[in-house]
């Protein structure tokens, strides 16, 4: 049991890594447009990506980077875990047909309407401060049920019809048949969600400008025109979603393994 849940988990979360020399080719092309434009364009429009990696180890340098990114990671982490808590709850309903469909439409209109118009709309709603884990919460939640829903239903049939035969209770054929099937779709979701996360609670940071956050850089960089800010700020976002992405699969592996081990 614990090799099918090792394997199965890994091959639902390994995805097809960009080659290095793929990524040299674009920061090549990058810097070949940037050395075209003069350097007040390149302040305003583009950046190289020596002047980006540059003004980016400033940044780390100085304890207001940290600060932010602190509490960034915080606000948007704790709406993803929000979300992936209660998608995997409410994806319990899987085995209640009236609680789908109650919530059908409910998914529909959350995936149909712009994160603009959400965070716009819930601002008026909530402080500027909260509003990251809201809008992390909100997009976070629709891939865990999904996730939650698709996982149930990948149970093998077979195991499912020889706990029968057993006679198992729900509790028995939910921890032998039901969770070996659901965690490589929770770890899938879990790399999914980890980017939209921080998509969405940035994007809800730039419009509310919270104090201390990520998003209120990004929108000050803005506004003085400055592409290497800009930039430097996005590449920081990058590497913490990497970061978090990568935490948060490691994490889901070794529960996958340590249920194996259980079982």
């Amino acid at each position: 049991m614990r090799t099918s849940i090792s394997s199965r988990n890994d091959a639902a979360t390994r995805r097809p890594r960009p080659k290095l020399w793929a990524a040299l080719v674009w920061l090549l092309v990058w810097q070949a447009v940037s050395m075209l434009m003069d350097a007040d364009a390149q302040q305003i429009l583009l950046a190289s990506p020596l002047q980006v990696i540059g003004r980016l180890f400033e940044l780390i340098r100085t304890s207001d980077f940290w600060r932010r990114v602190l509490f960034s990671s915080f606000t948007i982490m704790s709406g993803l875990l929000a979300g992936a808590l209660a998608g995997v709850l409410l994806g319990a309903a899987f085995f209640s047909n009236f609680i789908r469909e109650l919530l059908r439409p409910l998914l529909a209109v959350i995936r149909s309407i712009p994160v603009v118009s959400f965070i716009i709309l819930v601002l008026y709603w909530l402080s500027d401060r909260s509003l990251s884990v809201f809008i992390a919460f909100l997009i976070c939640f629709p891939v865990f049920y999904t996730h939650t829903l698709t996982g149930f239903g990948a149970a093998d049939p077979k195991m499912l019809e020889m706990a029968k035969v057993f006679g198992l209770s729900f509790g028995g054929r939910l921890k032998a048949v039901y969770l070996p099937a659901l965690l490589p779709h929770l770890s899938a979701a879990m790399e999914v969600a980890s980017g939209l996360a921080w998509k969405s609670g940035t994007a809800a940071e730039y419009i509310a400008i919270p104090a201390g956050s990520i998003g209120r850089k990004l929108y000050e960089a803005k506004s003085r025109l400055n592409s290497a800010d800009t930039l430097s700020w996005t590449l920081a976002i990058v590497m913490l979603n990497s970061l978090f992405s990568f935490l948060l699969k490691t994490a889901m592996r070794k529960a996958a393994r340590k249920w194996g081990d259980a079982e």
